[in-house]
Parts: structure tokens; C-alpha cells; sequence
């Protein structure tokens, strides 16, 4: 009777108050055991310094449900759960979105990662890149090609003035004469001149020439940077003594970082004539890369 009565009022103590022990093991090798907490975990101790400390699982933990916080699960309310060290994941994340600054950047993101194939059509706009934040540097060769550029895509609003194409023009007017002959020449007064990239100059010419003796030829050349273009040379025949026609050439002449002197060198084949060159235009366009 007394044992029967020590135990009824044992657990009387424990349902009414609470148990306390320094430790408490359930279940065996081989059979394992399961422990019903229907409540709450709480380290209500507080060390020296009132510190808050936590609960300490001292071994693998096995959760076979899901991990929320919260009355409820899921996103609807304003509790997340919150993982407050650094973590590493050894297999594969998968998540219904990312947020805060500097979660994806260059040093976390794989060469080759993001393709082309892997962003939506519209998912990049110029309203989403900062200015300058892409540049000739930052593009591999042969990334972006002229089918992936949809249409209105970039626009010329987008494009700083030169940051494409640059040019320059000169004219004259006036009449001017040579009496110069090959491989000798005189440049005409206008010429153009353009600081450049290490880039291509296109460059056109064209003057209204005349020669004053009956079948006379008028030459002109391209000059870069003091050296003619050879494969520049036009000539044209006056059919009667001071008889114009025109003259045009062309060019596509690739040139170092720098400044250059375009202008136009013109003489005649014919010993004793005289060539004059009235209305004349130059134009040069730099085509940057």
C-alpha cells in the first residue's frame, strides 16, 4: 500500500509541478524511443552575464517534417524563419525567389552561368544597366551578335555622342593650281583632322577638277598622315582646254589611337599643263568597334 501510494502521489507531483532532472534518456540501442513534447522548448537558464541561451541539440538532428515559425506555416504572416550564421548547403536550393542586396553578384556567379539562352526575352533593358556599366572591356568577342539584339532594343538615345561613330568634313570652294607632276603633289587647303581609336577611318572625296590644255588629266589621292593611299588615285581627262569633271575616291584606311591628318594631294600627268580644282568635299567617318 505504501508503494502503491508513493507512486500515486509521484505522479500527482509530476502532472501538478513539473519534473526536474540533470538527465533524461529515451529508448535503447536497437529500439530506439520517442518523446512527446506537446509544448514548447524553451533554455530558460541565463548564465552569468543574463545572457540568452539557446537550446543545444549536441548531435545530427533529423527533422522529417517541415521547419517553420510561427502559429502557422507558410509566407502569409510576418515571422520568417531565420537563419542567423552563415550556412552551406551540400545539395541542391531551390527557391521561389531572392532578395537583398548583393545576394547574386560577379564573384558568386559561374564563367559562362547566365547565357543568353537562359534570360527571358525583355528580361535585360537599357533601363536596367547603369550608365557605363557595359563596356567594350566586359564583352567577350563574339557574345553579343546582331540576332540577339531584338529590334528597338538599344536606341540612339542610349548611345553617348561618338560612343559608335565619329566624323569630320571639310570643303572648299575656292580655286586652286598645280603644276606638280608624279610622283610629286599638292594638298589641297582643307584637310580633316580627328582624334581616333584604334580603329577604321572611312573616308571620302569628292572635287570638280579641270586642265588646261586640250586632253589634259587631273589626279587626285587620299593622304593619311602625310602617306598617299594609293589605291586611291583617280584621274580624269579635260576634253577641251579647261574643261571640268569630278573626281571621287574612297577609303577604308585602319589607323592607331591617336590624331590624324586626312587630306587630298592632287597634280597631273601632263608635263606644262596646269590642273585647277574648284568645289571640293572631304568626309571622314571613324568606325569604332
Amino acid at each position: 500500500m505504501v508503494i502503491i501510494a508513493s507512486i500515486a502521489l509521484t505522479a500527482g507531483v509530476v502532472k501538478a509541478a513539473g519534473m526536474t532532472a540533470d538527465w533524461l534518456k529515451v529508448g535503447t540501442q536497437g529500439e530506439g524511443g520517442v518523446t512527446f513534447f506537446n509544448g514548447t522548448i524553451i533554455n530558460e537558464t541565463t548564465g552569468d552575464n543574463d545572457a540568452d541561451n539557446p537550446v543545444t541539440f549536441g548531435d545530427n538532428v533529423r527533422i522529417d517534417g517541415r521547419v517553420y515559425r510561427g502559429a502557422t506555416a507558410g509566407t502569409a504572416d510576418t515571422l520568417p524563419f531565420i537563419v542567423n550564421d552563415n550556412m552551406q548547403v551540400t545539395g541542391t536550393l531551390t527557391v521561389a525567389g531572392l532578395s537583398g542586396d548583393g545576394v547574386v553578384n560577379t564573384a558568386n556567379i559561374a564563367d559562362g552561368a547566365i547565357t543568353a539562352a537562359k534570360l527571358a526575352d525583355g528580361a535585360i533593358t537599357t533601363a536596367d544597366l547603369a550608365d557605363d556599366s557595359v563596356t567594350a572591356d566586359k564583352i567577350v568577342e563574339s557574345t553579343i551578335t546582331t540576332t540577339e539584339i531584338y529590334n528597338e532594343t538599344i536606341i540612339t538615345q542610349d548611345l553617348a555622342g561618338g560612343s559608335v561613330t565619329a566624323s569630320a568634313e571639310n570643303y572648299g570652294t575656292a580655286t586652286q593650281t598645280t603644276t606638280e607632276n608624279p610622283p610629286d603633289y599638292d594638298t589641297l587647303d582643307g584637310s580633316v583632322t580627328m582624334a581616333t581609336d584604334d580603329s577604321t577611318l572611312f573616308c571620302m572625296f569628292s572635287g570638280v577638277f579641270g586642265n588646261n590644255m586640250i586632253g589634259g588629266h587631273a589626279r587626285a589621292v587620299l593622304v593619311v598622315d602625310g602617306s598617299p593611299i594609293t589605291h586611291t588615285i583617280r584621274r580624269g581627262t579635260s576634253a577641251g582646254a579647261d574643261d571640268i569633271f569630278t573626281l571621287a575616291t574612297s577609303a577604308l584606311v585602319d589607323v592607331d589611337a591617336g590624331e590624324h591628318v586626312v587630306t587630298v594631294g592632287f597634280n597631273t600627268a601632263d608635263a606644262g599643263s596646269q590642273v585647277s580644282v574648284y568645289n571640293n568635299t572631304l568626309d571622314c567617318i571613324e568606325l569604332k568597334k
